[in-house]
């Protein structure tokens, strides 16, 4: 199809619009063709695919190159007409991309099987409820960097940088649509020490997540609420250490090797398969719509469903599917591992270990837990003997910080008996626990009652 010529009539403001619905049958992607900013349009009834340049009576305009911050979809009008002729099978786009996978990326082929369905999870942000984010670690040249870079070629309008400032994420994801991009932040072993960007990020695994900013005008200011849910890729040396944060990743070791072809240094015809591939996942996407999970489920629960279901829907009925679902299974064991490591689950092992008809004394735990326990072995300050230092962690535990530990995550009920101790009057402070909270956190540790 040839472009629209529809002028619009309205003198309104016309405001930039990345993707989304514009009323209840046409959804559109905004791209290029030709050079020429436009916009791709499913009609959601007919099923049909156009190129339109704008709409009349909508205040609404495609995107300019410079405001893109990434690749932009760029079609010629030959290439547009050609990809939308047939549908596009998953399974055989699964295999195209895969191969581009083998060709630049070096890597256990579990790892490769992760790297192409998150790939594809990019391209599922319409109907997808929650997602996981891929973190790749490893030393210098070990190519971690290198699947940020097949991702800034492939992934669905892809932001690739480092250290990404606060208003720079806001003004990426905006206040229009939810899942617009997606965010590939390389270098991230420091992450954790930024705590408002961690939050975004910690909550924008799942649809619906807003993060409210007052907006400054100059007379005026106004509250925008920021849609902060997207895909999200990161690397870095080493994994920012925030419990939140963990719970939501899948942390894949790189450890290097030799690639047939550099991803950074792409050739001409290189640049040209993989804009052309880019292209077709696009198509492939607008081919979906519109589409929902509903009819998809397996034996995953919890926060294990709401990281890897989606993700398991990608292969569903292809050759992929039995090795997706190892890796999930990897991956699900992993996170288990790692909350069952982290320090409330070693604080809480303890904690089980001493209760007396479902409480503890609060003193009595702080000298236990400080008295090179083999569970948290560490250093408690001779001095002050109120400051303890766990080996195995980089945060330091004091009485107060552990109280809200077991008050705010175990749910410790405080309560306070007068004793008479050789003579005098002493107050006692105790915690007492719920069997049902007890049970709970010891299934999720994996710790024998």
């Amino acid at each position: 199809m040839r472009l629209s010529n529809l002028i619009s009539k309205t003198e309104k403001p016309i405001i930039p619009k990345v993707k989304g619905k514009i009323d209840d049958f046409q959804y559109v992607e905004s791209v290029f063709v030709d050079e020429k900013p436009v916009f791709l349009v499913k009609n959601l009834k007919t099923n049909s695919i156009c190129i339109v340049e704008k709409f009349e009576d909508e205040r609404i305009r495609p995107l300019e190159k410079n405001e893109c911050g990434y690749i932009p979809f760029s079609f010629s009008q030959e290439e547009f007409d050609e990809l939308i002729k047939s549908k596009i099978l998953t399974e055989e786009l699964l295999i195209e991309v895969k191969n581009h996978i083998n060709t630049y990326i070096q890597a256990h082929e579990n790892i490769k099987i992760l790297i192409l369905g998150n790939i594809f999870i990019t391209y599922s942000q319409e109907w997808i409820s929650t997602l996981h984010y891929p973190y790749f670690v490893g030393e210098t040249e070990s190519g971690k960097s290198t699947v940020l870079h097949l991702g800034k070629h492939l992934n669905y309008r892809c932001l690739v940088s480092e250290d990404i400032p606060h208003a720079n994420i806001y003004n990426f994801l905006g206040v229009d649509e939810e899942g617009t991009g997606t965010i590939c932040e390389d270098e991230s072993q420091e992450l954790g020490k930024d705590r408002e960007k961690i939050r975004t990020y910690k909550t924008g695994y799942a649809k619906g997540s807003l993060k409210p900013r007052v907006q400054m005008f100059s007379n005026s200011k106004q509250q925008v609420y920021y849609k902060t849910f997207c895909a999200k890729w990161f690397a870095g040396e080493t994994v920012p250490q925030d419990k939140g944060f963990l719970e939501r990743l899948a942390i894949i070791h790189m450890i290097g090797g030799k690639p047939k072809e550099n991803i950074k240094r792409p050739t001409i015809s290189q640049r040209e398969e993989l804009s052309h591939l880019r292209n077709k996942l696009l198509i492939w996407k607008l081919q979906q719509l519109p589409k929902h999970n509903v009819n998809f489920h397996t034996d995953l629960k919890g926060r294990d469903q709401e990281l890897w279901e989606d993700f398991l829907n990608v292969f569903d009925n292809s050759q992929f599917h039995f090795q997706a679902k190892q890796v999930v299974g990897y991956y699900v064991k992993q996170r288990h591992n790692s909350m069952k490591n982290s320090i409330e689950a070693k604080i809480f092992k303890i904690l089980h270990e001493h209760l007396d008809n479902h409480q503890i004394e609060s003193k009595l735990f702080w000298i236990i837990l400080t008295d090179d326990h083999p569970d948290l072995p560490g250093k408690l300050d001779d001095y002050t003997l109120k400051t303890f230092y766990p080996d195995e962690f980089e945060s330091k535990l004091t009485p107060n910080s552990l109280a809200r530990i077991i008050e705010d995550k175990f749910q410790g009920k405080k309560h306070s008996v007068t004793k008479t101790v050789n003579g005098k009057s002493k107050k006692i402070t105790y915690y007492v626990f719920d069997s049902q909270v007890i049970e709970s956190f010891s299934s999720k540790y994996e710790i024998e009652s």
